[in-house]
């Protein structure tokens, strides 16, 4: 049974409007079920999957994620096969005749009004995605070693196969994820138990995960995750995750729980013993005022989680000065070192009087309009950040100058620019722009040598180099941005910057998708000085692509 529907623009095809209803209420059901299991999979279980310990948690993960992603892009290919065949027989194709028609560009009314079309039209998201992908793939088809860049087995398993997972991915969760308030807490509930296992190793709680190794990686190693480098993505992400969701909770179930989970990833931040924490540390606080805040209730929860943080890490610092063994024992953290110099005492007790007087502050306004008073706050927090940005600049220039060099001795390791910087990131970087400037041809220079080449880069070209420093090989360059620009070329680099930069405007637009786009703020700040892998990036660009879905549905709402 069909009927015929008229418009201005002519007879259309039958269809029925009972049945079409029948038949996206049945998928729509099931893309979701499937959805939600798979977002909630790699944000929650994802995290906490480990195989045969460390030994070999890269090359598992890897395949966790691969595999089932790559299974479900074929599951919903089927099921947009079969999600046809049903508009066929049962509703006389007017979906697919109506797609075809928006798709022909008849008429703006009837493009919202098709679901087909709203799952298959681009964004600005969607194109920064495609171009990405585009350009890996050329960069691979261009590639000196196309397989090793195809599977991306000679470095950290980031070759184009697992980016065209993230396509798939991205598609999947963009087009058909079902936000849920709750998902936000389950994601917490369960980082909470990874951090939290970071903090038992911190105290050399290992749980007999060493057993049969060199009990020297019971100093570099810690949680679920593994290397704390890459650990400290993680705990970077849940941090901003946390922080924005005590600033932005508007229930006092919801606010004390976010505060607690803030708790557990500020000790994780610090007791990680990265270096890496520190800049996500310090992008969460400079974006969260301008990003979060909109009144003086959430500007007095901002002063809170900063003088959480700093108390977090006198705590730490006075439990090394108790002589308690930990992971510190072996290569002391900066942010431990720092918070047990006599000045750093001064700077918690300024914070916490800043805190109070916030906060009365706020209790004072109690929900009074307050758009110029904060508005003013922004500029001077911005004008702080500026003035400190400046300050650090000049400090480095000065410093790798040679100007009073007297001054920046004590603190070379950390001012100085060598070879030896940051545990050898500067000879590895050194050595990747010698490859660019002096190897590299323009078709490289553009897109790359292929991507997660660097180990196949250094090891042709600086062996010798790297076996004088006493490091047998560098399979990545410490600095994704680096490391793109080197593999994946101008191009690649150029877009994946396109994507972050549209996806945090995109994350922007909402309340709840804030939430993701701090997390990805973190990470993406930190990866300055760290590596991709697929231990953690799926769970990077699963927040990505969820806080972009739940932004453009709370936007439509």
């Amino acid at each position: 049974m069909s009927s015929f529907k008229s418009t201005k623009a002519g007879i259309q095809k039958p269809g029925n409007s009972k049945k079409e209803a029948q038949i996206n209420a049945l998928f729509s059901k099931i893309t979701k079920g499937l959805m939600t299991i798979y977002v909630l999979f790699y944000l929650c279980i994802f995290p906490l999957c480990m195989n045969d310990r460390y030994f070999d948690i890269l090359k598992f993960r890897f395949e966790l994620f691969w595999k089932p992603t790559l299974a479900y892009g074929i599951i919903f290919l089927l099921i947009g096969l079969f999600y046809l065949l049903c508009d066929t027989l049962y509703n006389g194709g007017a979906v697919r005749s109506s797609f075809l028609r928006n798709f022909r560009k008849e008429g703006e009314k009837n493009k919202s009004q098709n679901r087909l079309w709203k799952r298959i039209k681009f964004g600005s998201t969607d194109t920064a995605m495609t171009v990405l992908i585009v350009c890996i793939v050329l960069s691979t088809v261009f590639a000196e070693y196309p397989y090793e860049a195809f599977w991306g087995d000679r470095g950290r398993f980031q070759g184009l196969l697992l980016w065209l997972m993230f396509y798939i991915a991205y598609w999947l969760v963009t087009r058909f994820y079902s936000f849920k308030k709750w998902h936000l807490y389950a994601f917490m509930s369960f980082a909470s138990v990874v951090c939290i296992w970071g903090i038992c190793n911190f105290f050399l709680i290992t749980f007999g995960m060493f057993r049969d190794a060199d009990s020297i990686y019971r100093y570099t190693f810690v949680s679920s995750i593994g290397n704390i480098n890459t650990y400290s993505c993680f705990t970077g992400m849940l941090f901003g995750f946390s922080t924005a969701s005590f600033i932005k909770a508007e229930k006092l179930t919801e606010t004390i729980y976010s505060y607690i989970v803030l708790c557990i990833s500020c000790f994780a931040q610090i007791m990680g013993l990265s270096d890496c924490a520190l800049l996500s540390t310090l992008i969460v606080i400079a974006v969260a005022p301008f990003a979060l805040c909109e009144n003086w209730k959430q500007v007095s929860k901002l002063f809170v989680s900063v003088s959480t943080y700093i108390c977090s890490m006198k705590v730490v610092a006075l439990i090394i000065e108790k002589g308690i063994p930990t992971m510190n024992d072996m290569d002391p953290s900066l942010q431990i070192t720092l918070a047990g110099k006599q000045g750093f005492t001064v700077l918690l007790m300024a914070v916490l009087v800043m805190t109070l007087l916030v906060s009365a502050y706020a209790f004072r306004k109690n929900g009074q309009d307050a758009g110029r008073s904060i508005a003013a706050f922004k500029k001077i927090i911005l004008t702080l950040i500026v003035i400190a940005a400046s300050g650090v600049i000049a400090v480095l220039v000065l410093a790798n100058t040679g100007w009073h060099s007297e001054l920046w001795e004590p603190y070379r390791n950390i001012l100085i620019f060598n070879d030896s910087w940051g545990t050898d990131r500067g000879l590895v970087w050194r050595l990747a722009m010698e490859y660019w400037t002096k190897d590299a041809t323009l078709l490289a220079k553009i897109f790359g040598y292929g991507p997660d080449t660097f180990y196949i880069i250094t090891m042709d070209r600086f062996m010798g180099i790297m076996q004088d420093a006493g490091r047998g090989m560098f399979d990545s360059a410490h600095n994704e941005y680096l490391e793109y620009f080197v593999t994946i070329g101008i191009a690649g680099l150029a877009a994946y910057l396109y994507l972050i930069c549209t996806s945090v405007k995109t994350m922007l637009k909402g309340k709840y998708s804030k939430y993701c786009m701090l997390a990805v703020a973190a990470y993406a700040f930190q990866a300055v000085v760290n590596i991709a892998i697929p231990i953690v990036t799926p769970v990077y660009m699963l927040l990505m692509f969820a806080g972009i879905r739940i932004s453009e549905k709370e936007h439509k709402i």
